[in-house]
């Protein structure tokens, strides 16, 4: 396979001893988790279905396991007063998150419209119009958030090495409310089990979907909440919009890709199962935007919660399929590129969020390169040219209840952010989540 050598020249070292078990994983099926579409007028009837395989409800089992209530509420407190004292000497020149705002106004009446409906542009700005004035030019490091800055794509440079003279991101804790109505199921471990074909309603909705285990975890982490905008930047093929509706816990779901082809089977798949003119379908809409270019990017300040899953090498699909393999010769330009591409997809994602808003940043891949690196080179990157500062909230005591239902291993090595491993006994992943909160 083209992939395997390169694993093997730089992920041997990374994993040393857990390697050979990583690797074996990577080259066997992956485990499927089996989400019940709430939306399905026989949604009991298809929960049932799936309690009666043996299979482990995960969210019941991560509720069961989780801390106590009041160790939750503390850890909480712990980190609100540390973010007041970050922003106390900020709160005048903070942008405005009122409803009254223009931009959010504009926001709310478009995400009205339905995922039915794609909106095109209604300007379109040449080229010249884009040029930055002499004031923008002049932002530099420490200034005020200027998230709406334009600098041009060309004179946007990624060098990879922002973070080694910058300060160290800081990082507290966090503490997740996991979606009660989300009905996500696994076989135990060890079980290599499948599950049955869905079964289709009287409106022809699924049932339930099939999606890797890990899969799940970044919209966990997203933390959502019923009066939420969430974004899902790289939202095709469907399956963490997918489950973020499932959760009920959003005020508008906001879907965007970037080719019309990846649009389209996003929309395809939302229509299997949300039904048309349902409640749910109002609140979501299709997008068609370019994430990864800082200079047309305008989504800035108005987003609770973004999710940006980033493309990335693939690690599982690199290791057991040669067509199209991103390791092949004629494409290494491309991979040497994604690095670049991903950090400026993620400071177009932190520009996008409020103040107090969250960002979660997830691959499927095992390389640094693509995950702490571009994650500590973007919120660099992010406050120099933009004004706006970020911590990370650790996922570690997410991590913590995932390991006590034996279904996850993570990596134990990891400085930055959360790494579902390779295992054949529970055969998940790769799959990296970063989570970071917006504090300037």
């Amino acid at each position: 396979m083209l992939a395997l050598d390169n694993f093997d020249f730089y992920y041997g070292p990374l994993f040393t001893n857990k390697w050979p078990s990583i690797r074996l994983g990577l080259l066997m099926p992956n485990k499927f988790a089996a989400v019940v579409n709430r939306f399905s007028s026989s949604f009991e009837v298809n929960k049932n279905i799936m309690e009666s395989l043996g299979t482990i409800n995960l969210i019941k089992q991560i509720v069961n396991n989780r801390d106590p209530p009041k160790e939750v509420g503390i850890i909480r407190k712990r980190f609100d007063s540390k973010l007041s004292k970050l922003q106390e000497n900020k709160t005048n020149n903070l942008i405005s998150t009122n409803s009254s705002n223009p931009i959010d106004y504009d926001v709310e009446s478009r995400l009205e419209s339905g995922m039915e409906f794609y909106l095109p542009p209604t300007h379109e700005l040449k080229h010249g119009e884009l040029e930055p004035s002499d004031k923008e030019m002049e932002l530099i490091e420490g200034s005020e958030p200027n998230i709406r800055r334009i600098i041009y794509d060309s004179k946007f440079k990624v060098t990879g090495l922002e973070s080694i003279d910058a300060d160290p991101l800081l990082t507290v804790d966090d503490s997740l409310i996991y979606p009660r109505d989300l009905q996500v199921f696994i076989h135990p471990p060890q079980c290599i089990d499948g599950f049955p074909g869905p079964i289709r309603d009287e409106q022809n909705v699924s049932g339930w979907w099939l999606l890797d285990g890990g899969s799940i975890l970044p919209v966990l982490a997203l933390d959502l909440n019923e009066d939420d905008i969430v974004l899902d930047m790289c939202a095709s093929p469907g399956g963490k919009s997918l489950l973020i509706t499932q959760t009920g816990k959003f005020a508008s779901l906001v879907c965007n890709d970037n080719k019309l082809s990846r649009l389209g089977q996003l929309r395809r798949a939302l229509a299997m199962y949300i039904p048309a003119g349902s409640e749910a379908a109002s609140r979501i809409i299709l997008k068609r935007k370019d994430v990864s270019s800082v200079e047309s990017w305008d989504e800035c300040g108005i987003y609770d919660k973004v999710l940006l899953d980033a493309p990335c090498t693939s690690d599982r699909l690199s290791a057991n399929q040669d067509d199209n393999n991103i390791f092949a010769t004629d494409k290494t330009t491309e991979r040497l590129d994604l690095p670049q591409k991903q950090t400026k997809m993620l400071i177009n994602a932190l520009r996008s969020v409020r103040v107090g808003g969250s960002v979660v940043y997830s691959t499927c891949t095992l390389a640094p390169t693509q995950n702490e690196l571009v994650v500590e080179n973007a919120v660099v990157l992010a406050q120099q040219h933009y004004g706006i500062k970020f911590v990370e909230r650790s996922l570690k005591r997410m991590e913590k209840l995932l390991k006590r239902t034996g279904l996850y291993r993570f990596s134990d090595q990891q400085q930055r952010g959360s790494l579902v491993l390779p295992y054949i006994v529970s055969n998940f992943g790769p799959m990296f989540i970063c989570k970071l909160q917006r504090i300037i």
